[in-house]
């Protein structure tokens, strides 16, 4: 495990929080444009895949524990965040109602919206089987983040076939033609259907387009991580420059929307200079802190929107800078905590026990007499 990797992946996921919360955003753009961090997930998440599978995937049985490795990672934790969203979102309902009945409507931040929260069968089918970020609804459902759940997993299954049919040459050629085609849909998707060269927000893809977006990001990971095989790795200079590279495109994304597209490729080459847990950013990447956010960022990940039903009245009623301040530390704060409880009870044991599972020789489960 490359340790500065995982702390800049908590890192990200605590900025995605905030930009969905939605506090800070006038004052920051890194906070306005969070939502770019999730092609940071994918850049990394095709780095560390690629990394570790790469040269493992040479059977069917290879392809099998694979799947069932990634199913363990993503699914219990996207099923249990799932209900707790519901059962978050219908209680504050159930709230708004006795207070509506009791004359207190004036304290709501939005009384008119106290319809429960009952999803359809086809929503539940479809986040059971991760497709609900593959375009097949008209809009976000349920725990919204989980989009990009759902599209990862289907570009990990696209990686497993590729990397079981092709070796070589013939493989990198693949990594670079998904990479590449998934680039062109998105900008063209960005462009002609969301208007954000008009609107803003290039790159913003979803339910809609969110797995090009995703096809991309994470076959440029895969192509960074092959190419730390081949390069000498000047840790320092190129965290300078990659770094530098984001703070300029976070300064001028705004004013000039297309900077958008250039984020995935600044994401690679930080992914790059980190890549030998060499370097000064490295160095501050490792601490302990952002060692525990890295630990914990698929809970906070998927955690924190359930909690921002609970802290969004707070958040729109924070006026000021102190106000909002003691808002965003208070929802940090209790995110950190409640994703350290969701890793320990719910990702951690859960991963360990289909990754035993996809252990297990293919005989011993198969075979009920064994």
């Amino acid at each position: 495990m490359i340790k500065s990797l995982e702390g800049g992946r908590g890192l990200a996921a605590l900025i995605v929080a905030f930009y969905h919360l939605k506090i800070g955003a006038e004052y920051f753009s890194v906070i306005r444009n969070g939502y770019l961090f999730v092609d940071l997930f994918f850049v990394l998440s095709g780095f560390v895949i690629c990394a570790a599978y790469s040269g493992r995937m040479q059977t069917a049985a290879d392809f099998q524990s694979f799947l069932i490795r990634r199913i363990g990672r993503l699914l219990p934790l996207l099923l249990f965040t799932t209900v707790l969203f519901l059962l978050i979102a219908n209680t504050i309902v159930l709230a708004k109602k006795a207070a509506l009945s009791s004359g207190y409507a004036n304290i709501l931040n939005n009384p008119g919206a106290h319809e429960f929260l009952i999803p359809s069968v086809s929503e539940l089918v479809s986040v059971i089987i991760m497709t609900h970020g593959m375009g097949v609804f008209d809009r976000l459902i349920l725990n919204t983040p989980s989009w990009s759940i759902s599209t990862e997993f289907y570009t990990y299954l696209v990686f497993a076939i590729v990397a079981l049919l092709l070796t070589g040459r013939s493989r990198v050629a693949a990594f670079v033609m998904l990479s590449v085609g998934g680039f062109v849909v998105s900008v063209l998707a960005s462009i002609l259907t969301h208007e954000c060269m008009r609107e803003g927000g290039c790159l913003s893809l979803t339910y809609d387009f969110g797995f090009p977006r995703t096809v991309c990001s994470f076959f440029l990971g895969c192509l960074s991580y092959l190419a730390s095989r081949r390069v000498r790795v000047r840790a320092n200079a190129l965290q300078v420059a990659g770094a530098s590279m984001l703070a300029l495109l976070f300064m001028f994304v705004d004013a000039y929307p297309a900077l958008a597209f250039a984020f995935p490729a600044a994401f690679a080459l930080l992914i790059l200079s980190l890549s030998k847990d060499d370097g000064w950013l490295a160095g501050i990447l490792m601490r302990r802190p952002f060692a525990v956010l890295g630990e914990r960022s698929y809970s906070i990940y998927l955690m924190h929107m359930p909690l921002i039903l609970i802290f969004e009245n707070l958040a729109k009623r924070a006026n000021g800078v102190f106000l909002s301040t003691l808002v965003l530390v208070a929802f940090a704060a209790v995110l950190i905590i409640v994703s350290g409880w969701t890793y320990r009870f719910i990702e951690d044991p859960f991963r360990s026990m289909f990754n035993r599972f996809a252990s297990t020789p293919r005989a011993l489960r198969t075979d009920p007499a064994k």
